[in-house]
């Protein structure tokens, strides 16, 4: 080979090295794809979401409790709120000044919600003797029903004219004319009732009241009512501690928590301090409350 070959050799060669080098380099490399570790349920972009995940979000030591397809709903639910989350992240939605607010706000209230449910838990006890002493001193009540009637109003003015008018009108009309329960239509006729199912503040006025009798103003979640007692009976049957048991428990595990909600939030008052600058925002009663009553989780 001659020295003219040999160097046309040479070029060829190094063009074609060239051209190698230029495809390796231009060639991708397959991104690797991410092996799952033991108990990783389900990615989204780069967040995994656990089985210690899914046993936080559900009730506390409950996890075996749930069927596959209820954990199959919380794990979707999950899925839809990181999408969305991440997306609004992408968006810069985390930077507005109201969703700032917001945020602080919802932490506030978790953290408070938290904080009620250990303190209710750890003030609230209640044992098999106090079920016995409330059922022995309710007995009665428990053991004969109540015919009622009743006026349902939206607002406390409402109420107020209806007291008035009930002084120079029969019950029945009232309620058919301006009650907004569907029992106006018989005059506000609820029939018999139980102390299984008055609502807790019929209870206190309709046991105190006499056939005949009508109340004041009784509010409750529903609104404003005004109640009638047209006479009461005793039930059928006997009723022994066992068939009102769980009734009984539950009353007086609300009753001691409203108790112990007004202690505790008195207690805070009075520690860190509280004013109202503008005195017409002062709470008129002593049992007004939070909504975050029923301290449970």
């Amino acid at each position: 080979m001659n020295s003219r070959e040999r160097s046309s050799f040479r070029k060829t060669a190094i063009i074609i090295i060239v051209v190698l080098l230029c495809f390796a380099c231009g060639k991708k490399e397959e991104p690797k794809v991410a092996q799952p570790n033991p108990g990783d349920i389900v990615r989204v972009g780069e967040t995994i979401f656990t089985k210690e995940g899914l046993e936080n979000l559900l009730p506390r030591g409950q996890y075996t409790l749930y069927a596959k397809e209820d954990k199959r709903t919380y794990i979707n639910r999950w899925v839809d709120i990181e999408l969305l989350y991440q997306e609004a992240l992408r968006r810069g939605l985390k930077d507005d000044p109201r969703i700032k607010v917001r945020i602080k706000t919802l932490e506030k209230e978790f953290l408070a919600d938290h904080l009620l449910f250990l303190e209710m838990r750890e003030r609230i006890q209640i044992d098999e003797q106090e079920i016995k002493d409330y059922f022995e001193e309710h007995r009665r009540e428990y053991e004969r029903e109540y015919r009622v009637r009743h006026i349902l109003l939206g607002t406390r003015e409402e109420a107020e004219k209806v007291e008035r008018l009930l002084k120079s009108n029969s019950f029945s009309y009232i309620a058919n004319k301006y009650s907004v329960d569907p029992a106006a239509k018989r005059g506000g006729d609820l029939g018999y009732l139980t102390k299984e199912n008055m609502i807790p503040e019929f209870e206190s006025v309709v046991f105190a009241m006499k056939p005949g009798e009508v109340s004041g103003i009784v509010k409750s979640d529903f609104g404003y009512h005004i109640v009638k007692l047209i006479g009461s009976r005793k039930t059928l049957g006997t009723v022994h501690l066992d068939d009102v048991r769980e009734p009984i428990m539950n009353l007086l595990i609300v009753k001691k928590r409203k108790k112990a909600y007004e202690t505790f939030i008195k207690s805070l008052s009075e520690t860190i301090g509280v004013e109202y600058y503008d005195k017409s925002y002062i709470r008129s009663d002593s049992t007004e409350s939070s909504s975050r009553l029923s301290g449970e989780e």
